[in-house]
This record gives structure tokens, C-alpha cells and sequence, in this order.
């Protein structure tokens, strides 16, 4: 285990110790000179070195806590070694659309859907890509759910890059998936491949036979998840809905389409248990072995500053409810 500090510098808030402890230290000969001078017991060093251990841990542990620590370690991370499976983003502009101003896009839906359906899948690696009127990887089937999970929300956005076609109008062409069997997406070695996208299956018209021969060829199977309402729109800076866009109530048959002629199935977002169950019939069960190493990591700051509450109420219930 590794423990590192985000903000070192500020550990300098413990010196707020050394004032207390100089307060600390005027207060108590005060009290001895008043003791003496009225013919009383003064309080015993004991006590005394009791308050300023208390101070010294409180101050200590705050230190610890504004540095941010965080504890770190690798383990290993078991993988299918003869399966993968890739999630595709459909990244055109009609995934920007959502009910009402204040409602998640499509593409934000999407986002929330394929971390969930990841986490069905956590010994399959899974990879990135984005789908618009071409494909683009962003990341290679891994077993990392780190790596998924930072290029999900951190790579992966809608027109980030736009599509090649200009002009308005649809961008999504669905038949473009056949990349996925001709440019090397998958590994050599995996024998059962799944294609995860996320669409709201408003594309161009698609060229069956092609695609179905090259997903065929390539043994991928496609599992489309549908993110699509009647009453969604696209909405400008301005607040106000776009007037060139209105979803296209015949998306749904043309994906289901697609689905039947590639033996592939269609779910709609809210029936994510059904696509995870279709992912897991088409990748079946294989072998696993050590792929790489997942960094996991834990903050330590929060349990420094409950610590520090220790100390304190030590000294509010000596100093205040004892005395």
C-alpha cells in the first residue's frame, strides 16, 4: 500500500496547534499564581500534560486531513480471455435531446446505462467507441473498469469530433458499424464478440446486406439500446428547442430492422436486465486470467477529520463539564 498527500502545503494548519498550546500554557500559570495567592490546590501537571496531548492530537489529525492523504494499491484483475465486448456511443447531435430544459440528454442517459450494464460483465473486457457517420475507438477492450469509466465520462462526447457529413439533418449511419469487423476492433484471439450501442436509432438509411455479411464474417453479435421519447427535443443556448429537430417516430422499426437482419435484439433504456441477460448468452462462459492491474484507491482525509473530534470533545467534556 502507497499513501500519498494531494495538498501537502496544507498541513500547515496543525500549527494552529502550537497557539493553542502557548494559550494553554498562560492559562495554567495563571490559574497556579490565582491558586496560590487564595491558599488553594492548583491542578495537577498530569492534567495539565492530559490538555496538551489532546491539542497536539486534534491539531495533528486536522494536519493529516487538509494534506489529503490517499491510500493506493494494485490488484490484479481477472479478464475472459476469449471474449470482449465494445460499448458505442451514438455521439450525434439528436443525442443531445431530452425532455424539457432541465431533463438528462440521451447521451447522459447513455452514459449512466453503460456503466450500469459494465458492471453486469465485470470479468469480460469491454472497449470505447463513438458512432456518428463513421466509428472511432477510443478505448480497446479492457479489463480496467478505471480505464472504461474515465473514458465514458471524461473522453467520449456528443459531435466531439463531428461527424465527417455536413450540413443538418441525421448523422448517425448505422451501417458505418461494420468497422467494427474490418478495422481490427477486437482482439485476434476473442472468439465471442458483443457490440453494445447506445442509440436513439435515428440513422441514415442502412445497407443491410453489407452490414449483416460483416458482422456475420466477424461472429459480432449487436445488442442496440434505445434511447428515444416522442417529447424529447434538442434544446439551444437560448433555452428554447430547436426548430430544425423532431424525433423521428419511425427510428424504432428501422433499428428493429437492423437488430433482425444482424440476429441482433433491441432493449429500451429502462430494460437494462434484458440487454445484460442477451450480452451474457451471446459471450457465454470461458476462461479467465490476470490481465491487468486495477489501481484502487481511498481517501483518508474524512477519517483524519473524524478522528480529530476525538481529542476535542476530550478536552470540551474535561475542561467544561468535569471542572
Amino acid at each position: 500500500m502507497h499513501v500519498s498527500f494531494l495538498t501537502p502545503l496544507a498541513a500547515l494548519v496543525g500549527l494552529g496547534a502550537l497557539l493553542a498550546l502557548l494559550a494553554l500554557g498562560r492559562v495554567e500559570q495563571r490559574s497556579r499564581r490565582l491558586a496560590t495567592a487564595l491558599g488553594l490546590r492548583p491542578r495537577s501537571g498530569r492534567a495539565g500534560a492530559a490538555d496538551a496531548i489532546a491539542i497536539v492530537l486534534a491539531g495533528g489529525l486536522l494536519a493529516v486531513a487538509a494534506a489529503q492523504p490517499v491510500a493506493s494499491t494494485l490488484s490484479p484483475r481477472e479478464g475472459r480471455t476469449d471474449a470482449e465486448a465494445i460499448f458505442v456511443f451514438d455521439t450525434s447531435r439528436s443525442m443531445l435531446a431530452r425532455e424539457g430544459r432541465d431533463g438528462a440528454t440521451r447521451f447522459e442517459r447513455a452514459q449512466r446505462a453503460a456503466k450500469e450494464l459494465r458492471a453486469t460483465m465485470p470479468t469480460v473486457p469491454v472497449g470505447v467507441s463513438s458512432l456518428t457517420d463513421r466509428v472511432l475507438p477510443y478505448l480497446f477492450p479492457t479489463a480496467s473498469t478505471n480505464a472504461f469509466t474515465a473514458t465514458v465520462d471524461r473522453a467520449v462526447g456528443v459531435q466531439r469530433p463531428p461527424p465527417d457529413r455536413s450540413g443538418r439533418g441525421q448523422a448517425t449511419a448505422l451501417s458505418e458499424l461494420s468497422a467494427l469487423a474490418t478495422q481490427n476492433f477486437y482482439g485476434v484471439r476473442s472468439r465471442y464478440r458483443v457490440a453494445v450501442v447506445f442509440t436513439d436509432g435515428e440513422s441514415l438509411p442502412v445497407h443491410l446486406g453489407t452490414l449483416r455479411a460483416r458482422l456475420f464474417g466477424a461472429r459480432i453479435v449487436p445488442i442496440f439500446i434505445r434511447l428515444w421519447s416522442p417529447d424529447e427535443r434538442v434544446y439551444a443556448a437560448s433555452g428554447l428547442p430547436e426548430r430544425d429537430y423532431r424525433p423521428d417516430p419511425a427510428s424504432g422499426v428501422e433499428l428493429a430492422t437492423v437488430a433482425e437482419a444482424t440476429r441482433g435484439s433491441v432493449f429500451e433504456e429502462d430494460d437494462l436486465a434484458g440487454a445484460a441477460a442477451a450480452a451474457r448468452k451471446a459471450l457465454g462462459r470461458g476462461p479467465t486470467a490476470p490481465q491487468a492491474e486495477e489501481l484502487q484507491a481511498v481517501e483518508l482525509a474524512p477519517h483524519a477529520a473524524l478522528a480529530a473530534f476525538v481529542p476535542l470533545l476530550f478536552l470540551v467534556v474535561r475542561r467544561n463539564i468535569l471542572t
